[in-house]
């Protein structure tokens, strides 16, 4: 009798709605509730209290009646609910509701005042569905939503009354669909819209009266559909603007005060159209303006006066259009300009005046144009810069003095020009230069005191030109250089002085040069070394502990010399290295010990040699039978004994070396077997 009322108060205390459910997580004291992807055909019975339910990417049906009253959120992404919602018009009752997530349900239709009965509802996705149409008062009773996703859709039509019932509606996406028309009205009641996207759609003209009653309008989307023209007109039923993108639609001109009307914009976005040209008042009214986006257009000119009312423009990006010249006062009032794009354009010349009013200019993008000469004074006013590319142009000489008044300039690329010389001082008086490149040039010489005044520089790209030699000293002084690549160019020899200062060298390439030979303590000055390539030159040898003082270095690359051997301790010290490549040099044989010292090395690569399968490769084997996970390629082997006319194929090493041991496993040395005689020949009677 006892254990019987002892089970039934367990049963009262343990009811099923004081239980998580089977299959689903409960934390916060069971007021949130996860089932996440389990298969559930069903909403589960909840435990008492419970306020919050994830159940998305589940099979679901239908929805109960009722037993959902007191939930705030409700996620129910990705489960089948078309059928219920189109046979029900009206959703179940949930009243303190804030949160529905129904996106991706394969919704066809939706019902008038299909929420009704959900009046606390503040945020509502009905994303990724199949909805072709809004039909008049589907937000009825709606009073405190603020967002809703429609996103990803196939509604064709805007029309009017499709926002009745929403009064505090402030974020309305709509990208993605294939809306055409945007009917008048529509934002009738919408005076607390601040958000709209309208984004990837089929929008080809925005009626006067369309934007009419969203006064509040701060952020307008229209990009990716297919204006012809600017919306002007429209657009004065938004004067409180702060973003507008047209980007990604056809217009082909901008018209005089296209956007006069809004003198509150931050940002506008016209970028990948056709714009072939700008008028002087194209962009009049734009006093507030900071971001000003004109790329992937067709512009070949600009006015004079194109951006005279941008007196707080910070960005201004013109990447990737036509011009070819630039008026000298373009951009002389851009007082408060921060970034200009100018890259990918067809500018040959840069007129001395065209940056002496951007003084707070900070990045300067001028690469991937058709710049033969610079006047040693272009940049003399721009005190601020800190960045300046002048990549792929076809400059062939730079003027003394055109960097001297760029003091806070941290990053010059001038790679993929046609510089073959450099004035001994052009880069003097750039204390604050921490990045240098000078790539694929036709540079074959420097001068020894280039380098001399950048004290901060951290990374030096020289790869891709044609130097012969290092002066001695000529990198003296660059004692915060991270970054080295000297790889692809002319150098036969290396010297001890060339890298003495560099105490701070993390990486150094020296790849595909001409070096047949490396001074013993080239390296010795580079305790912090952790990347050294010296792959595709002409070594035959290295010197006896060529790496001597590389504690720090973690890869080595020596593939593609002419390595016919290697010093026993030619790797000594290098206890940290981690990866080695020794592919396609003249190796046969290492000697006892070689590897010993490379305690963390996880790879080694050595295919493309001439490992001898014989008794030279007996080293090799022994490591290989006992790292063969570190092997990072397949190296082969070739028997000694293999004339030239034999056309059997090269062995694998690692099997080669597996069938050798097992080989040496079961048979006796020599020298034993003939102790062994003598033994039996003393014990076996005759």
């Amino acid at each position: 009798m006892l254990a019987a009322l002892t089970l039934a108060c367990l049963g009262v205390l343990a009811s099923p709605s004081d239980l998580c459910p089977p299959a689903c997580r409960c934390i916060q004291n069971l007021t949130t509730v996860a089932c996440r992807e389990k298969g559930l055909e069903r909403i589960p019975e909840l435990p008492a209290g419970a306020e919050r339910l994830y159940v998305p990417y589940n099979q679901i049906q239908e929805l109960p009646a009722s037993g959902l009253q007191e939930l705030q959120v409700l996620d129910l992404t990705q489960n089948r609910l078309n059928l219920f919602v189109s046979l029900n018009p009206v959703w179940p009752e949930m009243p303190r509701l804030t949160k529905l997530l129904l996106r991706d349900n394969g919704l066809e239709k939706l019902h008038p005042a299909q929420f009704l009965s959900c009046p606390a509802l503040a945020f509502l996705d009905l994303s990724r569905n199949q909805l072709g149409r809004l039909p008049p008062g589907f937000l009825r009773g709606l009073a405190r939503l603020r967002t809703l996703f429609l996103t990803f859709n196939r509604i064709e039509v805007l029309p009017a009354g499709a926002l009745a019932g929403a009064p505090s509606l402030t974020e309305l996406h709509l990208s993605a669909n294939s809306i055409a028309l945007i009917e008048d009205g529509v934002f009738r009641d919408a005076a607390g819209l601040q958000k709209l996207v309208l984004s990837h759609n089929r929008v080809g003209h925005v009626g006067e009266a369309a934007l009419r009653g969203a006064s509040g309008l701060r952020h307008l989307d229209l990009s990716g559909n297919q204006l012809l023209e600017v919306p002007a007109d429209a657009l004065r039923e938004a004067g409180q603007l702060g973003f507008l993108s047209l980007a990604m639609n056809s217009l082909p001109v901008l018209p005089e005060d296209a956007f006069s009307s809004l003198g509150t914009l931050g940002q506008l976005d016209l970028s990948s159209n056709n714009l072939s040209s700008l008028s002087a008042g194209s962009l009049a009214g734009l006093a507030n303006l900071t971001d000003l986006d004109l790329s992937v257009n067709l512009l070949a000119s600009l006015p004079s006066g194109a951006f005279k009312d941008l007196v707080r423009l910070e960005f201004l990006d013109l990447y990737k259009n036509r011009l070819r010249s630039l008026p000298v006062d373009v951009f002389d009032n851009l007082t408060s300009l921060q970034e200009l794009q100018l890259d990918n354009n067809e500018l040959s010349d840069l007129p001395v005046g065209v940056f002496d009013a951007l003084h707070r200019l900070k990045e300067l993008q001028i690469s991937h144009n058709r710049i033969r000469t610079l006047h040693p004074a272009v940049f003399a006013k721009l005190r601020s810069l800190e960045k300046l590319n002048l990549e792929q142009n076809a400059l062939e000489d730079l003027p003394k003095g055109l960097f001297h008044k760029l003091r806070a300039l941290k990053e010059l690329h001038l790679q993929e020009n046609h510089l073959k010389s450099l004035h001994p001082s052009v880069f003097h008086g750039l204390p604050r230069l921490d990045t240098l490149r000078l790539s694929s040039n036709n540079l074959s010489v420097l001068h020894r005191d280039q380098f001399r005044d950048l004290s901060g520089l951290k990374e030096l790209m020289l790869d891709g030109n044609q130097i012969v030699s290092l002066p001695p000293n000529a990198l003296a002084g660059l004692g915060k250089l991270a970054t080295l690549d000297l790889s692809s160019n002319r150098l036969s020899e290396l010297f001890v002085s060339n890298f003495e200062s560099l105490t701070h060298l993390k990486e150094l390439s020296l790849g595909f040069n001409r070096l047949h030979k490396i001074a013993v303590g080239s390296f010795r000055f580079l305790p912090n070394l952790r990347r050294l390539l010296l792959h595709n030159n002409s070594l035959d040898s290295l010197p006896r502990q060529p790496f001597v003082g590389l504690a720090k270095l973690k890869e080595l690359n020596l593939d593609g010399n002419r390595l016919a051997g290697l010093e026993p301790d030619v790797f000594r010290g290098l206890t940290e290295l981690k990866r080695l490549n020794l592919r396609a040099n003249r190796l046969r044989a290492l000697p006892a010990g070689t590897l010993e010292p490379l305690r963390k090395l996880s790879t080694v690569c050595l295919s493309g040699n001439f490992w001898d399968c014989g008794l030279d490769t007996r080293y090799v084997c022994s490591w290989v039978s006992a790292h063969g996970n570190k092997l990072g390629d397949q190296p082969v082997c070739f028997s000694s004994s293999q004339s030239v006319s034999e056309n059997r194929p090269p062995t694998g090493l690692a099997s080669y070396c597996s069938s050798s041991a097992a080989r040496r496993a079961f048979s006796l040395p020599l020298a034993t077997l003939s102790l062994l005689a003598l033994l039996l020949a003393g014990v076996c009677p005759q």
